[in-house]
């Protein structure tokens, strides 16, 4: 079941932000490949309940400098401010604490150039926090795999999947992470490349 209301909505969130980096300030124009997975994304419901999304994760593996990590951002950004899901929480995750930041600025700056959700939040660098005045939270989390149990996740942005040494991240972010929510969504991006191994094949 297709909802054209709901992903046309997505995809104008989407537009209401700008580009950050080397095209900073430009308003956002999702491309061709970049509407479609947001229209799939937020359009797409469950056939048993028109109000659930069907699509619970995304993978992405794109060149470099293709602009996946500005879509991220922009995923992260709706999921937080505008997808009535009250206690969201979103995080950014990848091998390490400083690749899982990357995503996380460019939400960040974005959201310092829109009057609008800056007024709705608190930016907070130096934890790497972005706090809606709701509850909601999106956060940069370490990689430490021990410590990442027991969340109630809304959003999970996992970057650069294929540099992830072990499955173990992976699994505790995906498998049962979000079986309070009633519709979280796991975006993972990676930079396509010649690995010979993929996270199916990673030791548990």
């Amino acid at each position: 079941m297709f909802d054209e209301s709901k992903a046309a909505r997505a995809v104008r969130f989407i537009e209401l932000l700008k580009h950050t980096g080397d095209y900073h300030g430009i308003p956002f124009e999702p491309l061709e490949w970049e509407r479609k997975i947001v229209r799939e994304v937020f359009g797409t419901m469950h056939p048993n309940d028109p109000e659930r999304r069907l699509y619970r994760t995304v993978y992405l593996e794109t060149p470099k400098k293709n602009g996946k990590s500005e879509l991220a951002a922009g995923v992260a950004l709706r999921l937080l401010f505008a997808d009535s899901e009250p206690g969201a929480e979103i995080y950014s995750a990848a091998a390490d604490r400083e690749q899982a930041s990357i995503v996380f600025h460019v939400a960040a700056e974005m959201v310092r150039m829109n009057k609008k959700l800056g007024q709705r939040c608190k930016v907070l660098d130096s934890t790497k926090r972005i706090i809606h005045n709701n509850g909601n939270i999106y956060r940069v989390l370490s990689a430490d795999v021990h410590t990442k149990h027991g969340f109630n996740t809304h959003g999970v942005i996992f970057d650069e999947l294929h540099a992830q040494p072990t499955r173990e991240l992976w699994d505790v972010l995906t498998q049962g992470a979000g079986d309070a929510r009633r519709q979280p969504v796991v975006f993972a991006i990676t930079t396509a490349g010649s690995a010979r191994h993929s996270l199916a094949q990673c030791r548990r």
